[in-house]
């Protein structure tokens, strides 16, 4: 990629949900490097005041957000609009997986995992297009992380109803893109599907044995790899839309 296509972002404004740790952090370092503001937001902010310390940056602003309550995300986005004017790009990272199967899900469980991973991505996006627009950006993103299980269902019970809720990750971005494309808007979207990351996603939702077993015996790809793709992804001309990417490691079964 050339350094003029990343220099149009340079000084621009990004919203990264569940920024805290894992893939939102390492994405969070990567925007910083390439000299976006980054407004990071998470349930929890330890970890983003801790990096904010080690880098020395101004340009990090951690927000404390539940991503389950709508209210608290439009207020972080009314803080965006009065600090900065508006967001230019949107990363909806947050993510979180159950320990159910279908079969002996609850209700509490299942609405927990509806709310972050497709009702937050939602309002977010909701939200990013009315600031997008109202600006009249010529250069405006909108990324979701999806997985690789939005692409196919996986044969373990507890991954069931998170892959479905990947699987409307990836409906929404289509259904977002064809949205925009009406209203002959700019703002491009895109959506990752990552393979196996090592991050802590799982262990948080099965454990810390079954998160060993998982990386013991299948190859993963890091949290880095997954901000790099970012890069490349806003590094592409305003012209051309990359809807829907893959990643996953070499040697991975699935």
């Amino acid at each position: 990629m050339s350094t003029a296509d990343m220099n149009r972002w340079k000084g621009k404004v990004a919203f990264v949900t569940g920024a805290n740790g894992g893939i939102g952090m390492a994405i969070t370092r990567r925007l910083l490097h390439l000299d976006l503001a980054v407004v990071a937001i998470d349930k929890q902010t330890d970890h983003l005041l801790e990096l904010k310390d080690e880098i020395k940056t101004t340009s990090l602003y951690p927000l404390n957000v539940d991503l389950c309550h709508e209210e608290e995300i439009i207020r972080a986005f009314q803080w965006v609009e009065e600090m900065f004017g508006g967001i230019d790009v949107l990363v909806n990272n947050a993510g979180v997986g159950g320990r159910s199967t279908l079969i002996d899900g609850t209700v509490s469980e299942w609405k927990k995992i509806l709310d972050v991973n497709v009702i937050a991505l939602s309002v977010c996006s909701r939200e990013a297009v009315k600031s997008m627009t109202s600006r009249n950006l010529e250069n405006a993103h909108i990324i979701h992380l999806s997985s690789n299980l939005a692409h196919f269902v996986p044969a373990y019970g507890p991954f069931h109803f998170y892959s479905a809720t990947k699987h409307a990750v990836r409906a929404l971005t289509e259904g977002l893109r064809q949205e925009l494309r009406a209203l002959k808007s700019p703002i491009r979207v895109t959506c990752i599907s990552p393979g196996l990351v090592k991050s802590s996603i799982f262990k948080n939702s099965l454990g810390e044995n079954f998160d060993k077993h998982l990386y013991d015996n299948h190859p993963s790809i890091s949290p880095a790899d997954v901000a790099s793709t970012i890069e490349f992804i806003l590094s592409t001309p305003p012209h051309v839309q990359v809807q829907d990417i893959i990643i996953k490691p070499v040697g991975s079964e699935a």
